[in-house]
């Protein structure tokens, strides 16, 4: 009987700790990079302009793609140079095992579709 208690809590201590790990994700096209995380408390992504064009003012669609952790979706507005839109939420589903999945960014009459893949 102490065996199997002591079997329970050593299955329970390494789930603790499997759900505490930083899951990674990144991918980067010709204008565009992307890295996102999720941790047990959030799922979190930064979308970076990596390109050479410089325009005053624009705006940036973008939307995930083909994936069960990030759905989001959206639109940035303003200075182009140095553009990067980040985001975060609580984890409020669980995480869910993906290989990779796509970002899909619209901005100045262009688009492109990122490939985002696990670290």
């Amino acid at each position: 009987m102490r065996s199997f208690i002591m079997s329970m809590l050593l299955i329970s201590l390494l789930g603790l700790l499997g759900c505490s790990e930083q899951r990674q994700f990144k991918g980067e096209s010709i204008n565009w990079s992307v890295a996102c995380s999720v941790t047990a408390k959030d799922k979190s992504y930064e979308i970076r302009y990596i390109g050479q064009e410089s325009q005053p003012d624009t705006t940036v669609q973008y939307a995930f793609k083909e994936s069960r952790n990030f759905q989001n979706s959206g639109e940035s507005k303003g200075s182009f140079k140095n553009k990067i839109i980040s985001g975060t939420s609580t984890m409020n589903s669980p995480y869910f095992d993906e290989d990779h999945f796509t970002l899909h960014v619209q901005w100045n009459d262009k688009e492109e579709t990122v490939r985002v893949v696990k670290q």
